[in-house]
Order: structure tokens, then sequence, then C-alpha cells
């Protein structure tokens, strides 16, 4: 597998993301270090893990020391995992200090999964060729395996925005006792799809954040 560009996630609202609300929708904490995935490259086993950035392969860089982190962590399960799901793409989240700085200290420099993709032989009509698994799907693997994830803090069937408004104080995943929230949220709905036919997550982030 190739290397793979994480989706932008689109501000609650703007047309991208038009009618998001409707259906059955999963929120989840944004939390604020640096974007990063984790695949098999030609799913070879035992596996081969490959690194990636936003943006790039990590291949003799590194993303704040993602990569050399994880591969020197003896605790880490994720050659078990990628040993027994080759066609399974993790992207999540790298913490590490950025705007918001009120996180635990136990939180620091580990890989938050909030996303597994399964990457596909044939390309769909919109052009993706990887499908998104659902939380109920891939959270128990999270489980098994021993491998950090943003949890879901709420579902709701047909949302609305003064809804999503009050679960931004709900997220205090990580956030150090008394010291607020974290920087926002953002809404998933696996069945939808935007008007260009992609699949399109929204966020919402506090007004602090915007001004951090």
């Amino acid at each position: 597998m190739e290397f793979k560009k994480y989706q932008h996630i689109e501000r609650f609202g703007t047309s991208e993301v038009d009618g998001i609300e409707f259906g059955y929708c999963h929120v989840f904490p944004k939390i604020d270090g640096t974007n990063a995935s984790m695949w098999v490259e030609n799913e070879k086993l035992p596996a081969d893990i490959q690194f990636g950035s936003r943006r790039r392969h990590l291949v003799d860089d590194d993303n704040a020391g993602f990569k050399r982190d994880v591969e020197k962590n003896p605790d880490a399960h994720f050659g078990n995992f990628f040993a027994n799901n080759p066609t399974l793409r993790l992207f999540g989240e790298w913490l590490v200090p950025h705007s918001l700085k009120t996180y635990r200290e136990d939180a620091w420099r580990k890989f938050y999964v909030f996303d597994v993709v399964r990457d596909l032989p044939v390309e769909l009509p919109s052009g993706e060729k990887f499908e998104y698994l659902t939380y109920e799907e891939y959270q128990p693997m999270m489980e098994e395996y021993g491998i950090d994830y943003t949890p879901c803090i709420a579902t709701v069937k047909d949302g609305n925005y003064d809804f999503f408004l009050a679960q931004l104080k709900c997220n205090n995943f990580l956030i150090e006792d008394g010291k607020g929230f974290g920087e926002g949220i953002v809404i998933k709905n696996y069945t939808y799809k935007n008007k260009y036919g992609r699949t399109t997550w929204a966020k919402i982030v506090t007004s602090d954040f915007k001004k951090k």
C-alpha cells in the first residue's frame, strides 16, 4: 500500500459538509498534535510498517519524532495488529506540543488513532480507493491490541448545531483537571457523502482555541 494523505476536516456549516448532521452521527474529541499515519507496504508479513505525516511518506525523515519513538517502543502492539490486518491503515494524532498546552503529562508523545480505513482493490465512483471502518468496527480492535485511540463522546440521530456546541464542554479527553476543554470536536456520519461524492467529516473548534 502506498502513502495516502488524510482528508481535510471541514468546518461545520460549510457547503463541503452540508447535511452531515442528518442521520446517525458520532462525536469525537479533536486533539491538537500533528497528523500521522501507519500502514503496511505491499502487505508484507511479518508486517513491514510504514509511517506518514499529513503530507508525506516518512522514510529518511520524521514527523516530530513520531516514527522514531514508535519504532523504539517495545510496548507498542502495532506489529501484531498489522500482521493480522495488513489491508488496514491507521490515521491518528501524534500528541506533541502545538497550540494547546493543557494536556496531562502522561498523554504526550503517544499516537491516538482517530480513523481506520481499509484499502480497496478497485476505485469507487468517488475516486476513493478505500473505505472507512465505523467506530463500532475498529474500537474493539484497538482494545484488543492495546492501541490508544480517541473515544466517541456522543452519538445522535439528526443532530443540530446547538447539540454539537454542547459537546465542546464534554471534551476533556487527556486534559489536566481544571484546565478547561480540548481543541474542539469532530463530527462523523459514516453513511454520509458530500455533494462531490466524498466521505468528509466536520469540525467545530472552541472560541478559545481560535484565539490561540
